[in-house]
């Protein structure tokens, strides 16, 4: 009976650790940041070693991203998907998903314009 309760122990303690393991591993390939958009565009994306047109909004970031080592009050332009860019308005505030294994980011949510 003792060796069941053994096993069990350490079964649940490599189990805590590879959670650790993993959830340490995502906090550090992907980030959210927060900001304004002060541009649309267009900008070649090379990805995978294939280069494709993609559209692109530069946000004014007003967060720190410790993931990327962005400093607030940089500007940053970001590939975004079609649907992305037509949801967004220049001068509205966004929070934007980055990930190091995307070659896009995404706008979270619905971003609210502001008046200047």
């Amino acid at each position: 009976m003792a060796d069941w309760l053994d096993l069990t122990v350490l079964v649940c303690m490599v189990l805590v650790v590879l959670g650790a393991a993993s959830l340490s591993f995502t906090a550090q390939t992907f980030s959210i940041v927060k900001g304004k958009v002060v541009e649309k565009g267009i900008g070649v994306l090379e990805f995978g070693g294939k280069p494709q047109v993609t559209n692109t909004i530069s946000v004014l970031i007003e967060n720190d991203d410790r993931v990327f080592d962005i400093k607030r009050g940089t500007v940053v332009r970001y590939p975004v998907t079609e649907q992305d860019v037509q949801a967004v308005e220049i001068g509205s505030e966004v929070e934007l998903f980055i990930s190091s294994f995307k070659a896009t980011a995404r706008v979270l949510g619905q971003p609210s314009a502001r008046t200047v």
